[in-house]
């Protein structure tokens, strides 16, 4: 996982583009500036850009009611977007390293983020102020809520995985196990869980915090083999589909690289089917995998990464649906509005943009 940081933090250094505080509307006029998609380029999906980031967007979460999008960045900062006007509301500032990952609970009333300063903050999105910190002693890798908002689900790099209550403040429940993604199903009754040993995926029950089963994907043929020692990488990011049946993983994806130096199996993207257990997609998207979202009626998902363009494909098939152009730099985070029509994207390039995907 050491190599796919380096990888990933050149990238960044390559398509990491200078921005400033505005909106770009489409259609491109002919001022648009250098570094924006020009009209030939411009997909019919993309809408409009919310500038304002100063390095890459890792993070992006919709609040219930879908009027504020919050976007989070390695400028240290998480800005609060209203999507009604398409106006920046506030800027948080307070983190010391780069932003994970970040949550709007049910009711609306706070934020909650996670950062590589090992500390997790909650603040109220209407006056953009910071109610408290939770200091960590290592990383924090995910984070998930339950759904009736009442507890927080951390996982962490010194092989912990907490359960908060966010009414008392106090810790509930540790699992002990490594984590580097974390998602819930939508009853909240089931944790998913992945980590670093050969890309396993664990599955917990939220009423016990008991591991029902584990999903380990398989080792690369004899064949594919180019070193022997490739396997499958760590989850990135997990996503689950809101009828309970299908569990997606994107992982990182080295197969472009030489014999010595790959350590994965190439292959990015996983997809299991939870009734049955079965891994019914294990292949490569072309690139690493960042980001997953679920349609809402199960029927698609879209995925983002070191590749600059987004990707919307069948659930079953795998038949590529459309594909979104227009960043300048790797996709890190994805949002998708509940009715499934608008899509929000995070890149590289220090931008979040705006895709309407369905009418």
């Amino acid at each position: 996982m050491k190599l796919s940081i380096l990888f990933k933090t050149l990238a960044l250094l390559v398509f990491s583009l200078s921005s400033t505080a505005s909106i770009i509307y489409s259609p491109v006029t002919a001022n648009t500036p250098a570094n924006s998609p020009s009209n030939a380029q411009q997909p019919k999906q993309f809408k409009l850009t919310l500038s304002g980031h100063t390095e890459p967007v890792r993070a992006l979460t919709l609040s219930p009611d879908g009027k504020i999008l919050a976007s989070g960045g390695d400028d240290k900062t998480i800005k609060l977007w209203n999507l009604s006007t398409n106006t920046l509301l506030h800027t948080l500032t307070g983190h010391r390293d780069r932003i994970k990952s970040i949550i709007i609970t049910p009711d609306g009333q706070t934020v909650i983020s996670t950062s590589f300063d090992n500390t997790i903050k909650f603040w109220n999105p209407q006056t953009g102020k910071e109610i408290r910190t939770i200091n960590e002693k290592a990383g924090v890798n995910g984070m998930v809520l339950t759904p009736d908002g009442q507890t927080l689900i951390s996982g962490s790099s010194d092989r912990t995985i907490k359960f908060r209550n966010l009414k008392t403040k106090k810790i509930d429940r540790i699992l002990k196990t490594d984590t580097t993604a974390l998602t819930i199903s939508r009853d909240g009754k089931t944790l998913f869980s992945g980590g670093e040993n050969g890309g396993k995926i664990r599955i917990w029950s939220m009423a016990t915090g008991k591991q029902l089963r584990s999903f380990t994907p398989p080792l690369p043929k004899k064949e594919d083999l180019i070193n022997g020692s490739e396997r499958a990488s760590a989850p990135i990011t997990l996503a689950v589909s809101s009828d309970g049946n299908m569990l997606l993983s994107g992982g990182y994806d080295d197969s472009y690289n030489s014999g010595g130096v790959r350590s994965t199996d190439g292959k990015s993207f996983k997809a299991w089917n939870l009734k049955t257990g079965k891994l019914v997609h294990n292949l490569s998207l072309g690139t690493s995998i960042d980001a997953l979202v679920i349609s809402p009626d199960n029927q698609t998902f879209i995925a983002g990464g070191m590749g600059r363009n987004i990707i919307i494909q069948d659930m079953k098939t795998l038949k590529k649906i459309s594909e979104l152009i227009g960043h300048g730099g790797g996709i890190y985070g994805l949002a998708l509005s509940r009715d499934g029509k608008t899509l929000y994207s995070g890149s590289g390039d220090k931008s979040v943009k705006v895709w309407q995907i369905k009418p």
